[in-house]
């Protein structure tokens, strides 16, 4: 007879899920940014909104919050009520940030809950005129001949830009100083201007100084070249495969969301991202389309969690 009961009551809790999804959204949806308007985060949420408001039948509302590394972004989802109603823009400190603070208030893996990767862009290792290595090998060659001489940019401490620059100084086992600066531009600036010797800087981001001839390029840190920069090599062709850093976005909401709802929502943003208006903004802005639906992307986040977490520790980096 209990057999009977449980059997019940997990059919009504199935038919329960079922229809809950059948009638999501019933409202309208937040869509969280991490970070303030402007760059491709921001970019991404922009371009998304709409498109996913006309397929779900609910207005989607863009909201930046700002602050502690995108951790406060994160923290309102991960605690919002499990209904697919409040999504999040993700982005690299969500695999960066689970070791480089001590503590977050929640549960990176277990508290949100991927639903699709949207979009990526490989970082590049540049120089300014500070530094007159043509190739990477000669960077390398003379940091090891000079150790401590070189110094190189970032926009912040524990950012993708810096922790590249770590993992590199990790694997090809040479020293230089980092100079943190209050944002990327800044960081370009010093790069541009010869104060700091080289920077780690996204595609998207650092090639209008490229093409200026501002700043040249290094290496690609991708394992295929970049469509932009056929021509330059990748620091994998180099012998450095496991730097592949990249600035990216991607689509989560609340751990525990029913599995029908993210469903619907991982085969949404499936035809909204393989929508010609939808492929040409991003390619636009150098920041390309590339889906991979909820398993894939998870399998991706704990990739990056692993990655990061070999230059936090090297590095000493903290936010703490």
């Amino acid at each position: 007879m209990s057999l009977i009961r449980v059997t019940l009551g997990l059919l009504a809790l199935l038919a329960s899920a079922v229809s809950f999804a059948q009638q999501y959204p019933a409202r309208p949806v937040q869509l969280i940014v991490p970070v303030p308007p402007g760059g491709t985060v921001d970019f991404t949420a922009r371009v998304i909104a709409p498109r996913l408001s006309e397929a779900l039948g609910q207005p989607v509302v863009v909201e930046n919050r700002v602050g502690a590394g995108g951790n406060i972004a994160a923290e309102f989802i991960a605690k919002a009520p499990p209904t697919g109603h409040a999504l999040l823009i993700a982005a690299g400190p969500i695999a960066i940030n689970v070791t480089l603070y001590k503590k977050l208030p929640f549960d990176t893996r277990k508290d949100l809950a991927p639903i699709a990767f949207i979009a990526s862009a490989p970082n590049m290792l540049v120089a300014g005129p500070r530094t007159k290595a043509a190739s990477v090998a000669e960077l390398i060659d003379y940091a090891r001949l000079n150790p401590g001489k070189l110094n190189f940019a970032s926009n912040a401490v524990g950012s993708s830009q810096h922790l590249s620059a770590e993992l590199l100084k990790y694997y090809a086992k040479f020293s230089a100083v980092h100079v943190p600066y209050r944002g990327l531009p800044a960081a370009v600036a010093a790069v541009v201007a010869g104060e700091v010797d080289f920077m780690f800087d996204a595609v998207p981001t650092g090639l209008p100084y490229v093409r200026a001839g501002k700043t040249r390029v290094l290496a690609v840190a991708s394992r295929s070249r970049s469509p932009q920069l056929p021509q330059v090599p990748t620091l994998a062709e180099l012998g450095y495969d496991k730097l592949d850093t990249k600035a990216w976005t991607g689509l989560m909401t609340t751990g525990r969301t029913p599995e029908a709802v993210v469903g619907r929502l991982e085969a949404e943003m499936k035809k909204i991202l393989s929508q010609p208006d939808t492929i040409a903004a991003f390619d636009k802005l150098g920041f390309p389309v590339s889906f991979l639906g909820t398993r894939d992307f998870a399998a991706f986040i704990d990739e990056e969690i692993g990655r990061w977490a070999v230059a936090v520790k090297a590095s000493g980096a903290t936010a703490d």
